[in-house]
């Protein structure tokens, strides 16, 4: 795997939108990361560098398709759906080819995120609001009720990330083919993000230090061979099945996600939905790329080798899809009910998207919640150079959000891969949807664990099953089922016994199944093309079963509650639970506190940068602390004018006549430092005035006021009394800034309040 280290200076205000904006605020809103800073995200990355790529490969190849445009499909993958549509020429019939270039989004620095996440005032000035209005065609003027505010993120900001060329291993001159084709390309993006082609979005984007850069592609007219793809090949039968195993090894993972993880569950209109967990089939291709071993992939294809749904952590455990058969009260949601055990006398509402934990009787019940997310991109045609509805247009992806603790695990028979499998599971993973544009990167840790206890007490006569995840059964003709008496036959197979759906409610009216059936829609993301649907029973569901004959013994338990039922084990189908003490039990007055999943608090102790940092983001600062400068003197400005004139102006300054105000508004707005020669000459010929007989002279009190004003570097910044250990990242820079902005300040400050006492005056007039 070749890293390349990406840096984008942006050289203009820039716009990279969410699709929406917040309700009498924005208009459009850009995309913060979860830092509140704004970032590129690696869709919009890899578009433009793609069509950077796309011109110098049409150069190569004198304008049409030939040995170049290979290597662009091989860096960017194959695009099926356009050649479908007919916007593209198809290359063949060979199958889709992915993408080996796997592009990070890019954020700011680390070492400034670190200085920005404990100045909230300091991370504020990373964007802004510009107005817009929209020019009516036929008169040339400004149209009514067409005013708009668009956020934009501020120039200035160094952005940093990295992309990784994966897949077939390169030769060193195919390598620095990939280098050379990706280094040409990025110099030729030139803006991204919205309005580029009206000014913004101007950057500067380029590729860290590496062994090769554009220079190698002068004199070559035909590049090297593109590396094929890799073949599919079958591995070899194990000379044992997992019945002549004993025992089960099993690997915790532990899922941290460091960027948005897309677990696509369905497609409406232009939205890509997620699920609320992480299921074992996108699971399963990283754990068999980490095994690398023959045994591994045979025993996912025979379902001795399973991987769970990675769920939400609900007290250091994975979290449980909560029963259908719980409930809380609608008056009092503290108050929970087990349908199965009780009966309640008020309304109740279902658990919708909630996991829990363990359940302890006496205790609270463990609970979480998953965090999502919502991203817009676009599919631009670069005919017309806009999101076009044939090509994709505007589309929005729901995702787990960043900071996500999941918890899923591995289990194999004893002895069937080699000892310490576990830790070769542990590093960084990309799963889920568009896991090349920056989703789906998830930091895992693998633990060994050992199987539950055997030892548990089993129920007589009635067995009450739990489902962790969907289970897919067929019926006598292979047709996918969602009815109980078929996953009755299939889990009294697995058990040794015979069980039938029992349709005996007992006293009352407790229920004895709490059940859902699910369709899922998978998509096949090479060729871009929707699997065949499946149909089964969902996570969740609550169901009883009659015993009618055999012996249910608790190894066949933990046996069963391992492998699962049903089709489709090794993906994270056929988990459940039997005899879990939960559904036997009446929770009464039992109260929650669902536990919060989020990114780490942090410690709020201010960070140290180094010299070197100090010398390297020095500027990416520089332009965040003047800008929170001038938005926090602003905002303070306005407020002095509006309640405290006279301290700036001086006592009587109402009496003056409006031409000697007019005066001093000129002054300061030709001011440049303290106490200048035309700011004292003014004031010489000011205190002249004061012994002459004239309409309205300047009061002493508003003389002393308005020099001290002009003339003493610190006395405004006595007036405002900004927040200033907040807008700067270290201190030593505050007198750098004062001495930058002391001519801002004073022209703002005498500004505002002039025109808070023009406003006033005419209010009196005209009152």
């Amino acid at each position: 795997m070749t890293h390349l280290d990406l840096t984008l200076t942006m050289l203009g205000d820039w716009h990279v939108g969410t699709g929406a904006g917040r309700h009498g605020m924005v208009d459009r809103s850009i995309q913060l990361d979860s830092d509140g800073l704004p970032f590129i995200p690696a869709k919009t990355l890899a578009g433009v560098w793609r069509d950077g790529c796309e011109s110098v490969v049409y150069a190569l190849d004198g304008g049409e398709r030939g040995p170049w445009h290979a290597w662009l499909e091989y860096l960017f993958g194959s695009q099926p759906a356009l050649e479908r549509l007919g916007v593209i020429e198809e290359t063949g019939t060979h199958r889709p080819r992915p993408a080996a270039l796997f592009v990070d989004s890019l954020h700011y620095p680390q070492a400034v995120i670190a200085v920005l996440r404990n100045k909230p005032r300091l991370r504020q000035a990373a964007t802004f609001l510009k107005p817009g209005v929209a020019i009516d065609a036929a008169t040339g003027r400004a149209a009514e009720k067409m005013l708009r505010f668009e956020e934009m993120a501020r120039g200035g900001a160094v952005l940093v990330g990295r992309a990784h060329l994966t897949g077939t291993t390169l030769s060193a001159e195919q390598q620095r083919c990939a280098v050379a084709l990706l280094d040409a390309g990025a110099r030729l993006v030139e803006g991204l993000g919205g309005k580029r082609r009206r000014g913004a979005g101007r950057c500067r984007f380029g590729i860290g230090t590496v062994a090769t850069d554009w220079r190698w592609l002068r004199g070559r007219p035909t590049p090297p061979q593109v590396p094929t793809q890799d073949a599919v090949t079958v591995p070899p039968v194990l000379p044992e099945t997992s019945q002549a195993r004993d025992g089960w090894e099993i690997a915790d993972l532990r899922m941290v996600l460091r960027r948005p993880l897309v677990a696509h569950e369905r497609t409406v209109g232009n939205e890509v939905r997620s699920f609320t967990y992480v299921p074992g089939w996108m699971l399963l291709p990283a754990v068999l790329q980490r095994l690398d071993c023959p045994q591994a992939a045979l025993a996912a294809r025979t379902g001795e080798l399973v991987v769970t749904n990675a769920t939400v952590e609900v007290g250091g455990r994975p979290g449980r899809p909560a029963p259908l058969a719980l409930a809380r009260l609608k008056n009092d949601q503290a108050k929970h009910v087990n349908l199965m055990a009780e009966i309640p006398d008020e309304p109740v509402e279902s658990f919708e998207g909630t996991y829990v934990g363990k359940y302890r009787p006496g205790r609270e019940l463990p609970q979480g919640t998953c965090s999502l997310t919502e991203l817009t991109h676009s599919t631009i045609l670069d005919e017309q150079q806009r999101p076009v509805e044939a090509v994709g247009g505007l589309y929005t992806y729901q995702a787990i959000a960043v900071g996500t603790v999941l918890r899923a695990q591995v289990r194999v028979p004893a002895g069937l891969l080699e000892p310490g499998w576990q830790e070769q599971l542990s590093g960084m993973w990309r799963v889920g949807r568009a896991r090349k544009d920056g989703y789906g990167l998830s930091e895992v840790t693998a633990t060994s664990a050992v199987p539950p206890p055997v030892a548990r007490p089993l129920p007589e006569g009635r067995l009450r099953v739990w489902l962790m995840s969907d289970v897919l059964v067929t019926d006598e003709r292979l047709r996918p089922s969602s009815d109980p008496v078929h996953l009755a036959g299939e889990l009294g197979r697995a058990l040794g016994v015979q069980l039938r759906p029992s349709s005996e409610a007992g006293s009352g009216s407790r229920v004895v199944r709490a059940s859902e059936p699910r369709r899922m829609d998978p998509w096949h993301r090479r060729w871009g093309l929707p699997r065949a649907s499946l149909l089964g029973m969902r996570a969740g569901s609550c169901l009883t079963f009659d015993l009618v004959s055999g012996t249910l013994t608790p190894q066949a338990v933990q046996r069963v509650e391992l492998a699962g039922v049903g089709l489709r084990r090794a993906e994270g189908f056929g988990q459940l639970r039997i005899a879990d003490p939960l559904l036997y039990s009446v929770l009464g007055d039992t109260t929650t506190s669902p536990a919060s999943v989020g990114l780490p608090a942090s410690d709020g102790a201010e960070p140290a940068l180094d010299a070197a940092e100090r010398e390297e983001h020095s500027e990416v600062l520089r332009v965040l602390e003047q800008a929170a400068w001038r938005a926090e003197l602003h905002h303070t400005c306005e407020a002095i004018a509006r309640d405290r004139r006279e301290d700036v102006l001086g006592s009587g300054y109402e009496n003056v006549p409006p031409s000697q105000l007019g005066s001093l508004r000129m002054l300061v707005t030709h001011l440049t430092h303290p106490g200048e020669p035309r700011a004292r000459t003014w004031l010489q010929r000011l205190k002249a005035m004061r012994g002459v007989e004239l309409r309205g002279p300047w009061p002493p009190a508003a003389v002393r006021c308005v020099e001290d004003l002009l003339t003493t570097p610190g006395r405004v910044w006595e007036l405002l009394a900004l927040p200033e250990d907040g807008l700067v990242a270290r201190t030593d820079r505050t007198r750098q800034l004062r001495e930058r902005l002391w001519a801002e300040a004073v022209r703002t400050l005498v500004e505002d309040c002039l025109t808070a006492h023009s406003r006033a005056t005419g209010q009196r007039e005209g009152a």
